[in-house]
C-alpha cells in the first residue's frame, strides 16, 4: 500500500481501478533555418494552432450534455490563447527574427508567458500558467503529428492518473463514467479543478509523483477531502474508505435538499450568504444555490481576458452581471493586481517587492485614466442593478479619500454627459491590512460597508506567505492576533451600523463558520460551490454556542490549541452535517 499526500482539489471519495494517461511532455530541440524557410515554419505553426482549435471546439461540443453552459468559458479561454499575440504572435516573431524552428519558437514564447504569470503574487494568476502550458503542449503535439492519449481511451477504468490534465480531459470524464482523478501538477484554482468541483468528480492534484507511483489497473482510493491518494490499499483501509464514501453520498443528497432553504441558525438568526465570483458565467451556479447576492466580484479576470479593456467593454460585462443578478447586491471590487502582472498593457516602475508595492488601489490611484475608466464602467452598470463599489488594499484614510475624489470625478463626468448611474452607489473598503483594522472605527464612519479579506489580513497580520512551503504552517485563522483583529473590525462595523461581510476563504470553510458567527459576523461570501455546505452548517448552529466558543477562544494564547478547540466544537455541534 502506498499513501501519497497532495492538494485536495474536489471533495468526495472514489475507489476503483486506474488508467494511467501517458502524455509525456514533448521535448523540443532548437535548430536554425534559412530565411527562405520562415514561411513554411509559420505555416507549420498555423496548422498546429488550427488543429488544436478544432480539438478544443470538438471537446466543447462533446461536453455540452454534461457541463452546465456557464463553464463553456474555459474552452473559450483556450481558444483565446490560440489567438494571443503574446503567445502565437511572439512565436511567429521569433521564427522570423531568430531564424529558428516553429516548435522552439512556440516553446520559448510559452515559457516567457508562464514566467510572467509565475511571478504574480495573485494565486489565481499564477495558476493560469498551467493553461498556457496545456495549450503549448497541444499545439506541439499536433505540429509533430503525434496522437494524444485521451480520457476516452480509458477502458474499464474508474480513475485517471496523469502528470497533468486539461479541462477538456475533465469534461470527457463523464462520457467514460470516470469517477475521480489524481495528477502530479495542479492546484485548487486551476480550471481543471474548477470543472472537477462543478461536475462533482473527486480529485487530488499536486501529488508530484503519482504518475510513476501507480500502474494501469491498480486499485486506487481518491480522498478529495484530505488530498490523499492510496495505491493498492489493504483490506482495512478499503473498508474504512468504503464506509466514508457511503456517508458522503448521503451527505450530498441532504445538501441538495437545501437549495431552496434559508441560511438560518437553529435559534432563528438569518445569516446572509453571498458568492465570490470572477466571471459572469458563475452566476448560474450562485443563483441555482439561492445566494443573497455577489459579495465579491473580482474584476481582475476582465483584464486577463480582454487586456487593457475599454470602458464600454467593462460596462457591458458588469451590466450583464447586474441584470443576471436580478436586483441582488453586486459588490464590484476595483482592480486588485500589481503592475508587474500586466506590463504589456501599462507602464510601471520595476519593483523589488511587488506584493508590498504598487498594487491594487495604489496602482489605480497612480494611473488616473485607468482608474477613471473602471469607475465610469462600474457607475454606468449601477443603473441596472444594486451595484456597490469596493476598494482593495486601502491602508489608511488618505487613500480612501483619494478613491472618493476619483469616484466623484467620474460621477461628475457622467452627469455632464447625461449618463444614468446610481448617485448613491454604496462604497466600501477591503479590510485586509492590519493598519486599516486598527483604525476601523475611523473608516467605518465614512464607508457604507466593510469586506473582510481574511486571506491577506491573516498573511499581513502574521507576516507570512501562506504559499511559501517553509512558513505556510504559521498560517492560522485561529491565531489570537487574527481573532482579536476580526473582533475589532466587526465591533467597529456594528457601532457604525454598516454591513460587514467576510469574503476570504475562511467564510466558506465550514469549521470556521461558528467562530465567525460567534464573533458577530452575519454576512459570509464564498465560492458558489461552498454555499450549500455553509448553509448546512449554519442551520445546525445556535448563536449562544458560537458566542461561548469565541469567549473561550479569546482566552487562548496558542493558535494551534485554538485550532483544535474550533475542530472539537464543530465535531461536537455539527458532526451530523460536517463532512471532512
Amino acid at each position: 500500500m502506498k499513501l501519497l499526500k497532495g492538494i485536495p482539489s474536489s471533495d468526495g471519495i472514489t475507489i476503483g481501478r486506474c488508467y494511467i494517461l501517458d502524455r509525456q511532455k514533448i521535448h523540443v530541440r532548437r535548430y536554425s533555418i534559412n530565411a527562405s524557410e520562415v514561411e513554411s515554419e509559420k505555416v507549420k505553426l498555423a496548422v498546429g494552432v488550427e488543429k488544436t482549435a478544432e480539438f478544443i471546439k470538438t471537446s466543447k461540443n462533446m461536453s455540452e450534455d454534461f457541463l452546465a453552459e456557464e463553464h463553456a468559458f474555459i474552452f473559450d479561454i483556450y481558444l483565446m490563447l490560440l489567438r494571443d499575440n503574446m503567445l502565437i504572435g511572439a512565436a511567429e516573431q521569433t521564427i522570423e527574427n531568430e531564424l529558428v524552428n516553429a516548435e522552439y519558437a512556440l516553446s520559448k514564447a510559452g515559457a516567457y508567458l508562464m514566467g510572467q504569470f509565475d511571478k504574480s503574487a495573485n494565486e489565481y494568476l499564477r495558476e493560469r500558467k498551467s493553461d498556457i502550458n496545456n495549450i503549448v503542449q497541444k499545439v506541439l503535439r499536433f505540429m509533430s503529428d503525434q496522437e494524444m492519449d485521451t480520457v476516452l481511451d480509458a477502458a474499464n477504468a474508474d480513475i485517471i492518473i496523469a502528470h497533468d490534465l486539461t479541462p477538456s480531459d475533465t469534461s470527457q470524464m463523464t462520457r467514460k463514467n470516470i469517477k475521480g482523478f489524481a495528477t502530479d501538477l495542479g492546484s485548487r484554482t486551476s480550471h481543471t479543478s474548477i470543472l472537477a468541483r462543478s461536475l462533482g468528480i473527486p480529485a487530488v492534484v499536486g501529488l508530484e509523483d503519482i504518475a510513476s507511483a501507480a500502474k494501469d489497473g491498480d486499485l486506487i482510493i481518491i480522498d478529495g477531502f484530505e488530498g490523499v491518494v492510496i495505491v493498492d490499499p489493504d483490506e482495512q483501509t478499503l473498508d474504512s474508505y468504503a464506509y466514508k464514501d457511503s456517508r458522503y453520498a448521503e451527505y450530498i443528497k441532504d445538501l441538495a435538499k437545501l437549495k431552496d432553504e434559508e441560511s438560518v441558525t437553529k435559534d432563528g438568526e438569518r445569516i446572509s450568504t453571498y458568492s465570490n465570483i470572477e466571471l459572469n458565467d458563475e452566476l448560474y451556479l450562485s443563483n441555482n444555490y439561492r445566494h443573497d447576492g455577489v459579495g465579491l466580484y473580482r474584476t481582475e479576470y476582465i483584464y486577463m481576458e480582454h487586456g487593457n479593456v475599454s470602458e464600454d467593454k467593462q460596462f457591458r460585462i458588469l451590466k450583464a452581471a447586474a441584470l443576471e443578478n436580478g436586483g441582488l447586491p453586486l459588490v464590484v471590487r476595483t482592480f486588485d493586481l500589481g503592475a508587474d502582472k500586466l506590463s504589456k498593457y501599462m507602464p510601471h516602475p520595476k519593483e523589488q517587492n511587488p506584493a508590498m508595492g504598487l498594487r491594487a488601489v495604489r496602482y489605480s490611484l497612480k494611473y488616473h485614466e485607468f482608474f477613471n475608466k473602471q469607475l465610469r464602467a462600474i457607475l454606468r452598470a449601477s443603473a441596472y442593478g444594486d451595484v456597490h463599489v469596493l476598494f482593495p488594499m486601502i491602508s489608511g484614510m488618505e487613500e480612501y479619500h483619494k478613491c472618493l475624489d476619483a469616484l466623484e470625478k467620474a460621477k461628475a463626468e457622467l452627469r455632464a454627459e447625461g449618463v444614468d448611474f446610481d448617485e448613491n452607489i454604496k462604497k466600501g473598503v477591503m479590510m485586509e491590512l492590519p493598519s486599516l483594522a486598527v483604525i476601523s472605527d475611523f473608516i467605518a464612519a465614512e464607508v457604507d460597508f466593510f469586506s473582510v479579506g481574511t486571506n491577506d489580513l491573516i498573511q499581513y497580520t502574521l507576516g507570512i506567505d501562506r504559499n511559501n512551503e517553509f512558513v505556510a504552517y504559521l498560517y492560522r485563522p485561529t491565531h489570537p492576533a487574527v481573532i482579536r483583529t476580526l473582533k475589532k473590525i466587526i465591533e467597529s462595523a456594528n457601532a457604525a451600523g454598516i454591513e460587514c461581510t467576510v469574503c476570504g476563504e475562511i467564510a466558506g470553510e465550514p469549521k470556521y463558520i461558528p467562530m465567525l458567527i460567534g464573533l458577530g459576523y452575519r454576512s459570509l461570501s464564498m465560492s458558489p460551490a461552498g454555499l450549500l455546505k455553509a448553509r448546512m452548517i449554519i442551520r445546525a448552529l445556535n448563536i449562544s454556542d458560537c458566542h461561548k466558543l469565541v469567549d473561550e477562544l479569546l482566552d487562548m494564547k496558542i493558535a494551534r490549541l485554538a485550532e483544535k478547540h474550533v475542530e472539537k466544537f464543530i465535531e461536537e455541534k455539527c458532526s451530523d452535517v460536517y463532512f471532512h
